[in-house]
């Protein structure tokens, strides 16, 4: 069944009584060539074990089966269950699994721990699903998922692009290599969402760029410092980070950082330097990382 069709996406969801839920995110990608973009980024083998959250009526499930040794699709939304063992039938390396991805071990819901995680994301979770999927010691080598275009150029956001860098930026970018791989329009799915949407692939580290440093310290102080980001970081250092500013200004200057600039100049390597400068304790590396 060619649920990228809108037609037949459309008669596959009048036959179960289904509309897209808007308090789901849920959006039905029937763009082709968005598609082939994703299944080109996610660089599948035979071999390759696949998790997807959010599979909707499973126009991306089926496509991936049709490349990789096995796809596990996690759907919340009972309704498509429903649909997918119409649009899945006969595709016996596919395991459908209804369960919330917030929820759940997602890394364990497969016989095989997964080698890609690709996935349309609803856009109302997609900061704690990224945050699931690369900030877990068993996260796959690449990760492509589909999201809000606003969010997508956060995620790739560097230092020379300041007003887009936050805290998602840093926090990406310490687990992967990130990259856009395509815009995609408004037009591209069923309903249309109101905003433009953006393909991202993420090229996963075997260790942070922080590592040694201790994971939850040193994310939490760039947290913190990013909720001052109008304060240079003299001033943002002693709010919700408490480092008194005599500290702060010479943590700054011991990392080679001029304390007058701002949470989103700072380069992954600065914020690696200024948080050893601050003292952020190291951590054995777990063996086999």
């Amino acid at each position: 069944m060619d649920v990228v069709d809108p037609s037949a996406l459309e008669s596959v969801l009048r036959r179960h009584g289904v509309r897209a839920a808007s308090s789901l995110g849920q959006r039905f990608l029937v763009d082709r060539h968005v598609l082939a973009a994703i299944l080109d980024a996610a660089e599948l083998s035979a071999s390759d074990d696949v998790l997807e959250v959010g599979p909707g009526p499973g126009v991306l499930t089926a496509q991936l089966a049709a490349r990789a040794r096995s796809v596990t699709a996690v759907e919340i939304d009972e309704r498509l269950v429903a649909v997918l063992g119409e649009t899945l039938a006969g595709r016996g390396n596919v395991n459908i699994v209804r369960a919330d991805a917030l929820a759940v071990d997602l890394f364990a819901l497969g016989e095989r721990r997964p080698t890609r995680i690709v996935a349309n994301l609803p856009y109302q979770i997609t900061t704690p699903l990224l945050e699931r999927f690369i900030g877990d010691d068993r996260r796959p080598p690449l990760v492509v998922v589909l999201v809000q275009e606003e969010v997508a150029r956060r995620i790739v956001a560097t230092a020379t692009s300041a007003k887009e860098r936050g805290y998602l930026s840093v926090f990406v970018q310490s687990f992967a290599d990130a990259r856009i791989v395509r815009r995609v329009p408004p037009s591209a799915f069923r309903p249309a969402p109101r905003v433009s949407s953006a393909v991202v692939a993420l090229r996963t580290r075997a260790r942070p760029a922080f590592a040694p440093l201790d994971r939850n310290t040193f994310l939490r102080l760039v947290s913190d410092v990013f909720r001052h980001r109008r304060k240079q970081l003299r001033g943002a250092l002693g709010h919700e980070a408490g480092v008194a500013p005599d500290r702060a200004e010479s943590a700054l200057r011991g990392a080679g950082i001029e304390p007058r600039r701002r949470a989103e100049e700072l380069t992954l390597e600065e914020w690696v330097a200024l948080a050893r400068a601050l003292g952020v304790p190291s951590v054995p590396t777990p063996a086999g990382r």
